[in-house]
């Protein structure tokens, strides 16, 4: 079902944790930092505290990272500032600022090395690979984590080895060589029994579980599933443990044991749903659905399906949603309900294919940001050998000052101290001789990394174009039977012998074609937009295109019992593009009438001052919230409000209102409060 999704994103979940912070060791913390007289002790707190916040606030995470280091540097410490760094680090790469969480991650590992901390420099490596690994820079990824076991190894540190064998076990994983992976994990498990860390256990038995189910040993996954489950009883962490059940109810129902699998799955929805984990809700309301799904209880099926549905819809987890509508449209099939199996089948593959630009999307930032830190990379490079030159100068500074006090102070030899002179500024002629050599051999290398990094462009732009094309494609030739679909049912629509209920799947047939005819139109403009044609100027008269615009509208507004009424027009000719005018208004009044409720009034006018004329489009719907102000004119973004008669929505037609704008040098004005109806005035130079 598209595992390739989500296959290094549940790898970076194995590697995070699922329980909540420790508020009762965070206040302790700040109660200790508060009054402990000791500064190198509170050193150690604030670190401490920067940790424990890592999860829930990356933010706090950082300040108390940087407070740490303020007073590690004023103690002038020897050792420990690498970690505060790391914490940094780890801060920002949950925040999502991969270039941030680098260069954190390479300080703390320049800084472990100047101050020779072994566990330092182990953990930074450790966490470079991790974030290579995310990225999908696997071979870079490999380098660090080795890097990483060795030190672990070398200093004797059982925890931070159990974590490498488990970031290598993840990267095997991601490669499909699952026996290396296993082997790994099984490795990590070994030294966390030892270490007799509960909680750490209860998460090496939860991967080596979600491992064989992976690769459909469900005996073998529920035997660690059901160790992870006890693991999980002693220590009372009740939301790990509600997403183990969850995991075993999978295997007992792969294993067609559907009792035990109801039993154990309702028990983790339970305390799931008592939680509110929303990012677990989906997954386990999916699980329990398929459980109904086989046992042939289909009401109770497509129950859970649907609330799966929603609440991924609501956290806009989109591999969850795709789900859903798959087994729905299973559903459908299984009860004969045709057009509800044809409407989930096409929600179903309009989700996969937005998942499939999605990962298209990820392949371009991921190599964004390998050519971001081969940049930086390249920069230390050059600034390491600006330094060790200024290194050169200075020392060179400093033996002339010795050589002048030496003439002062010892005029009787003045001849031999001329001949010791001559000789050190040979010796320091040809050190700068040899970094001048070093310094050439660098930019020869920049040059290299240049050519290297104008490739990877014009590959990027090979992608995007490739991406263009694609969607041109498919969308033209979606186009042509979606239009002969449209004109069998007009036929049949014509045909006196049609029952009622045929004519019904005959309309229905007529607004499912429609709709894809219009998304498809949607696509073709937002790829011609982005051509960046240039705009065909014309005159004329503003109050005779918005009437047309009424009128066309009206039987679309009436079908609502919605009142499409002009408050103000001024008879004026304007010069513009009549074909960007004409979409921008469309759209603006298919949105009001199409979000607005039944017996509401939506109100257009235009004018017309010294600088500018403008079009206002005002509705009486839902409005909108801060929140969705903030994505409005982002393609394929679907804001909280939903249409009001079952209408279609794709997410482009404000989008392409805000492009044709721009395109025109216009300007456009929302005035809108959620619930309070809302308001678009688009303005243009007169």
């Amino acid at each position: 079902m598209k595992k390739t999704v989500t296959t290094i994103s549940c790898i970076l979940l194995c590697w995070t944790s699922s329980y909540s912070q420790n508020l009762r060791l965070i206040d302790s913390l700040k109660t200790s930092i508060k009054h402990s007289a000791d500064d190198k002790r509170r050193f150690e707190l604030l670190n401490d505290l920067a940790w424990e916040y890592r999860w829930a606030s990356p933010d706090s995470t950082i300040l108390y990272s940087n407070k740490a280091l303020t007073l590690g540097r004023k103690l002038n410490l020897s050792k420990g500032l690498a970690e505060s760094f790391n914490f940094i680090g780890v801060a920002y790469n949950y925040k999502g600022n991969r270039i941030s969480a680098f260069e954190a991650f390479d300080e703390a590992l320049r800084v472990s090395i100047e101050q020779k901390d072994s566990a330092q420099i182990a953990h930074s490596n450790n966490n470079l690979g991790r974030l290579f690994f995310e990225q999908g820079i696997l071979s870079r990824s490999y380098e660090y984590f080795i890097r990483a076991m060795a030190l672990f190894e070398a200093i004797n540190d059982s925890s931070g080895l159990a974590y490498t064998y488990q970031s290598l076990a993840g990267l095997y994983k991601l490669q499909h060589d699952y026996s290396k992976a296993e082997n790994n994990y099984l490795k990590a498990y070994r030294i966390r029994l030892s270490l007799h860390n509960t909680r750490d256990i209860m998460s090496a038995l939860g991967q080596l579980g979600r491992l064989a189910q992976e690769i459909n040993q469900h005996d073998k996954a529920l035997h660690f599933l059901h160790l992870a489950d006890s693991a999980g009883q002693i220590i009372h962490d009740e939301i790990n443990l509600a997403d183990i059940k969850t995991y075993i109810a999978e295997s007992y129902l792969a294993q067609g044991l559907l009792q035990e699998a109801e039993a154990i799955c309702k028990e983790g929805l339970k305390v799931i749903i008592g939680k509110n984990n929303v990012r677990m809700l989906p997954e386990a309301y999916i699980t329990m659905g398929r459980i109904k799904f086989a046992k042939n209880e289909l009401p109770g099926a497509k129950k859970y399906i649907d609330m799966a549905r929603d609440m991924a819809a609501k956290s806009n987890d989109l591999s969850a949603k795709m789900k859903a509508y798959y087994w729905l449209w299973k559903l459908s099939e299984k009860e004969h309900d045709k057009i509800g199996g044809l409407q989930n089948q096409n929600h179903y593959l309009i989700l996969r294919d937005s998942i499939k630009d999605l990962d298209l999307t990820r392949q371009v930032e991921r190599l964004q940001f390998e050519i971001e830190i081969q940049r930086k990379e390249q920069e230390n490079k050059l600034l390491k050998a600006n330094h060790e030159t200024n290194e050169a100068i200075i020392q060179q500074q400093k033996l002339q000052n010795i050589v002048l006090i030496v003439i002062v102070a010892f005029v009787s030899i003045l001849g031999l101290v001329q001949w010791r002179n001559n000789k050190k500024r040979r010796e320091i002629n040809e050190k700068l001789a040899q970094q001048n050599q070093f310094i050439q051999n660098q930019r020869t290398e920049i040059v290299e990394q240049n050519e290297k990094l104008s490739k990877r462009n014009i590959e990027l732009s090979d992608i995007n174009h490739e991406k263009d094309t694609l969607m041109s494609i498919v969308a033209h030739d979606l186009k042509s039977p979606l239009n002969r679909i449209k004109g069998i049912a007009d036929l049949m629509e014509m045909e006196n012998s049609l029952s009622e209920e045929n004519k019904v799947y005959v309309q229905m047939t007529k607004d499912a074609t429609q709709a894809g005819l219009d998304l498809i139109k949607d696509l073709l403009d937002v790829h011609m937009l982005e051509e960046n044609a240039e705009p065909n100027y014309s005159t004329f008269d503003i109050s005779k295109f918005l009437l047309e615009k009424i009128q066309l509208f009206t039987l679309l507004a009436e079908s609502k019992n919605i009142h499409l009424h002009i408050s103000r027009i001024e008879n004026s000719d304007i010069s513009i593009d009549a074909s960007y005018l004409n979409r921008i208004v469309d759209n603006l009044i298919s949105n009001a009438i199409k979000f607005s409720k039944r017996n509401s009034v939506v109100d257009v006018s235009a004018g017309r001052s010294n600088s500018h004329f403008w079009i206002s489009v005002k509705d009486q719907g839902p409005g909108f919230s801060e929140r969705d102000k903030k994505h409005l004119f982002q393609k394929f973004k679907k804001l909280s409000a939903q249409p009001t008669a079952g209408e279609t929505s794709n997410g482009l037609g404000l989008a392409i209102v805000k492009t044709l704008v721009d395109r025109l040098k216009g300007d456009i004005e929302l005035i809108s409060k959620a619930g309070k109806g809302s308001e678009f005035i688009v303005k243009f130079p007169a």
